[in-house]
């Protein structure tokens, strides 16, 4: 029995080192891999299917964290299982003498070892804190607020009129792309603009900032990743999976275990649907990853275009693969020929489209991109912009140019490793030093003001629906406002921090009212 009990505080002790090396090797190469990241985001895609990851990222982690840890603890088992019975003679010249030394090999006994194995624990809670705000998570999933429920306007019975004649809408959502990266002068934050012409686009057309320059839109809690921005800029909400009490009671919170996706929300497909419209997705990449397919498929019923089809219809072959699928070449030129089969049918239509070559990692270099830059992803992001002003030049010349509006944003700032990073907000607050770029072309109204305004990605929702002209009563959908209009944001009336602040936290209305109305 002795030996039993000692064989288990041995295993107990050794699986406590290894998740110590597991946790410490994988903050490291979560921070290299994805920089600017968010709790709320890992508590996500933990949550979450990992089908439609790229393929890249599974290398990257087995080579550059897994490989370490299984280094790191073969080194301690050594250590600790050396033999202590036993010493050795080394000898050792010195000065023309020799001397022959005693060694002792290094033997802990468990009690010193747990505490070591604690200790670096404490270390590592301690500098996960620092990067994602762990003791604020855990606190604002205990103290709730009613900060949504009052001030949440439900779509789905708010009074929303469409023109006569409805306006196509075209929404390209681009990859981690911020107006942060021009240059000073134009409300940036570099020495050089990047984004020349994403700049004069949003010159020449409706862009609405923080002040008199071009600056984007701050990002709200909980809407800092890829399918958080999408749905907060087609909802009006941030995307709160997690919650305290279920984790606590063990009720297992994996979106895919519901039968819906935020099955309280009523968003721009919802509405979009109710009056006619077409609604279309096209990506390059999975849209499987984090839940994208059955969001937009359940809210909206979009037609997906993504990775996965382009193998199927004969696009690229079937063992094609860049980074997260095919790259933003590509994409352009199949947006070109699936729009102009949209506006063939003769119904209104939204066409809506996620890049990823800006995607962090330093971005996919195609055979377009320049080489003026020193760093790659500053000549990923001056491709970025040249192939969207390109493909905006091919829409201007469509017949159907005239009765559509096109509006592009950015999902979130971007996450790329080491770069703006002395911007960085608190990942667990938001982020409102560096803004996510926005343009509205051909826009069926002109803004009451688009300058010196707050506001965040979640007042998008219902400003798309007023760039296409759309009325809506009171001028508020979700948690947003039409920008167009003269009503103050959310953040504009109570700023920043407490809207954030009370953002953060747990919200029972949303868990029962908006995430899961089916329990």
């Amino acid at each position: 029995m002795k030996r039993v009990l000692k064989t288990v505080k041995h295993v107990l002790i050794q699986l406590l080192v290894f998740f110590v090396f597991l946790i410490y090797f994988s903050m490291v190469w979560c921070g290299k891999n994805f920089g600017n990241i968010g709790l709320s985001e890992i508590v996500f895609t933990l949550n979450m299917p990992l089908k439609g990851t790229a393929s890249s990222y599974f290398h990257s982690y087995f080579f550059d964290a897994f490989v370490p840890v299984l280094i790191g603890f073969g080194i301690e088992l050594f250590l600790y299982f050396f033999p202590g019975k036993n010493q050795y003679s080394v000898t050792v010249s010195l000065w023309k003498k020799q001397f022959k030394v005693r060694v002792l090999p290094l033997r802990l006994n468990g009690a010193i070892w747990v505490g070591l194995a604690l200790f670096w624990i404490v270390l590592i809670v301690n500098a996960a804190d620092e990067k994602f705000s762990v003791y604020d998570f855990v606190k604002n999933q205990i103290e709730a607020s009613e900060f949504i429920e009052n001030e949440y306007v439900d779509a789905g019975t708010a009074t929303v009129t469409f023109p006569e004649k409805k306006r196509n809408l075209i929404c390209i959502y681009m990859e981690s792309a911020e107006s942060s990266f021009q240059d000073h002068e134009n409300g940036g934050l570099l020495a050089y603009n990047i984004i020349p012409e994403m700049t004069q686009i949003a010159k020449d057309n409706v862009s609405f900032s923080h002040s008199e320059l071009i600056e984007g839109a701050a990002v709200a809690p909980q809407c800092g990743w890829t399918i958080a921005g999408l749905v907060a800029q087609t909802s009006g909400l941030p995307l709160k999976l997690f919650n305290f009490d279920d984790a606590l009671d063990g009720t297992d919170n994996t979106m895919d275990k519901y039968v819906s996706f935020m099955p309280g929300a009523t968003t721009l497909g919802d509405i979009l649907e109710k009056e006619g419209y077409h609604n279309f997705f096209m990506a390059g990449s999975d849209f499987t990853f984090g839940g994208r397919r059955d969001y937009f498929t359940q809210h909206g019923n979009y037609e997906i275009w993504d990775y996965l089809t382009a193998k199927e219809v004969g696009k690229i072959p079937m063992d094609y693969e860049e980074t997260w699928g095919f790259e933003d070449e590509k994409l352009y030129e199949y947006a070109r020929e699936k729009i102009t089969e949209l506006a063939a049918e003769g119904q209104p239509f939204c066409f809506s489209m996620l890049t990823v070559d800006t995607h962090t990692g330093g971005g996919y270099l195609c055979e377009l991109c320049p080489d003026i830059f020193e760093d790659r992803y500053e000549n990923v992001w001056a491709c970025a912009s040249n192939q969207l002003n390109d493909f905006l030049e091919w829409l201007r010349q469509q017949d159907f140019y005239e009765n559509t509006t096109v509006c592009i944003t950015g999902d979130h700032s971007s996450m790329e490793y080491g770069f703006l990073e002395e911007y960085d907000y608190d990942k667990h607050r938001g982020n409102v030093e560096r803004k996510v770029y926005n343009a509205f072309l051909n826009a069926a109204v002109e803004p009451v003001s688009q300058k010196n305004r707050k506001f965040t990605t979640l007042d998008f929702f219902p400003t798309v629906l007023g760039a296409i002209g759309a009325e809506i009563d009171g001028e508020r959908l979700g948690l947003g406002t039409n920008l167009f209009s003269d009503k103050s944001t959310l953040a504009e009336e109570y700023g920043y921090e407490h809207m954030f602040d009370e953002l953060n936290k747990k919200s029972n209305f949303y868990d029962s009212e908006i995430l899961y109305p089916e329990r």
